[in-house]
């Protein structure tokens, strides 16, 4: 069991420096036991929905349906901003997007940064991770991702960097210097991305050939607990042993790294712009609600309860590809981790003891319905709604860029604290309604590291 509770007023300090109000009473003092945050990178609200569409012919996955804290969140990076009635009367390319490292860093640690750094604000001086708030805050943490752990988002909740195209860096740094209990996400150096042995490694999510090798001899890690012991990573591959980690005891601090180098699924064999699972998914690998649930079971061994992230990583990269039916397949595995996350909060305290906060980091794709009969597009191309077909059948849907834009995205929240969001949802938008910006979210998950 870990405890470091010590830290919590050391924490408070660097929060009320940081210009961050710590609680006050009545209803702004509640605290979670648990703090969980999803990411669907790149997902926007039509994302949700063709995937919906597709599952169940709705709108909405049911398992987010009843969540009471239902907004709307704006993304830009430094220097950035987000225009309303511009975004509707001439669509999202004219207002510049985030990217994903400075996304999780207003996500991570309520301040704006430039793309392409991670933790570090525009003075170039190092920000307050959530990891690093909620581990001083007495809590275990995990990170959980269906792409490399290396990458921009999960990397973004831990560390700092002033590049996120630092890989083999980066990937020491959370393996050899941050405080984490769980890491699981994708870079297995011995396998391609189909998920085939690979006969040339490639050690750079992994932090290199030597890091690899002493990961499987059980001696990296660093100090993680602040006891000056060493505490070295347990490792784990096979789909079946992310599975078996999901009940009982488990080890005190593990990396789950799938057999597959790059994503989960979306990168497999077989015709990426097919419908979904027309290819079959890969045995091979777990299930991003498996990883999820594992960690879970890893980080609530602690009494002081744990923080975790879990992101839907290969959202984006479908996205990118303009690929609808893999968009489907990623969105939908993001849904059932929501909905396994769900069950477990419904069996171990409720919304009484956890808070859960489901957003995107940024939309991609500029996802929207098919163009109106005569091609006449409205400049806005976010006002052609998606064409439902029925459950089983991709909606009529087309991207229109392969990069990121700026249009708001979803956020959904229950538990102690989420009030709170909705406090801080002073926008308005003619069409998505209130929102806030991702700092918001950013100051009050960092309000939420301090014990109750």
């Amino acid at each position: 069991m870990r405890h470091r509770n010590r830290f919590a007023p050391a924490l408070a300090l660097l929060l009320l420096a940081a210009g961050l109000a710590v609680g006050a009473p009545g209803d702004d003092a509640a605290r979670p036991r648990n703090v969980i945050l999803m990411i669907g990178d790149g997902c926007g609200y039509n994302h949700l929905r063709a995937a919906s569409l597709w599952r169940d012919d709705a709108d909405l996955f049911p398992a987010w349906n009843d969540l009471p804290v239902r907004l709307a969140v704006s993304t830009y990076a430094e220097g950035g901003g987000y225009d309303a009635a511009a975004f509707w009367a001439d669509g999202p390319l004219g207002q510049p997007p985030t990217d994903s490292a400075a996304a999780v860093t207003a996500l991570s640690t309520g301040f704006k940064t430039h793309n392409g750094w991670l933790g570090v604000g525009p003075d170039e001086k190092p920000l307050l991770t959530i990891v690093e708030a909620m581990e001083r805050g007495g809590r275990s943490t995990g990170l959980v991702t269906s792409v490399p752990f290396a990458h921009a988002t999960p990397a973004g909740c831990a560390i700092h960097n002033e590049d996120r195209g630092r890989y083999v860096e980066i990937a020491l740094a959370m393996l050899t210097e941050s405080p984490l209990d769980v890491l699981m996400g994708c870079g297995n150096p011995l396998f391609d991305r189909k998920g085939d042995p690979d006969p040339t490694p490639n050690y750079h999510w992994v932090g290199g050939e030597e890091t690899w090798n002493g990961l499987l001899a059980g001696a990296v890690g660093g100090d993680a607990n602040g006891d000056a012991w060493p505490d070295p990573w347990v490792v784990i591959q096979d789909p079946a042993d992310f599975v078996k980690l999901e009940q009982g005891d488990a080890p005190a601090r593990v990396l789950g790294l799938p057999r597959v180098r790059e994503t989960l699924q979306e990168q497999r064999a077989g015709d990426a712009l097919a419908d979904p699972y027309a290819a079959p998914p890969l045995a091979t690998v777990p299930a991003l609600k498996d990883m999820a649930l594992g960690a879970i079971n890893v980080l609530d061994a602690d009494p002081d309860g744990f923080f975790l992230m879990v992101e839907g990583g290969a959202i984006d990269w479908a996205s990118h590809d303009n690929e609808p039916g893999r968009l489907v397949e990623e969105v939908c595995a993001f849904a059932d981790a929501v909905a396994a996350v769900r069950g477990w909060i419904d069996a171990h305290g409720g919304w009484r003891e956890n808070l859960l906060v489901i957003t995107a980091d940024h939309e991609t794709g500029y996802l929207t319905g098919p163009a109106p009969e005569g091609g006449a597009w409205p400049a806005c191309r976010t006002k052609v709604a998606l064409v439902p077909r029925g459950k089983g059948r991709l909606p009529g849907m087309v991207f229109n860029t392969k990069n990121h834009t700026n249009s708001l995205v979803p956020l959904f929240a229950a538990g102690p604290g989420s009030d709170q969001l909705t406090r801080r949802a002073t926008g308005s938008d003619p069409v998505r309604g209130p929102y806030l910006d991702n700092t918001d979210i950013g100051s009050v998950l960092q309000e939420m590291a301090v014990r109750r």
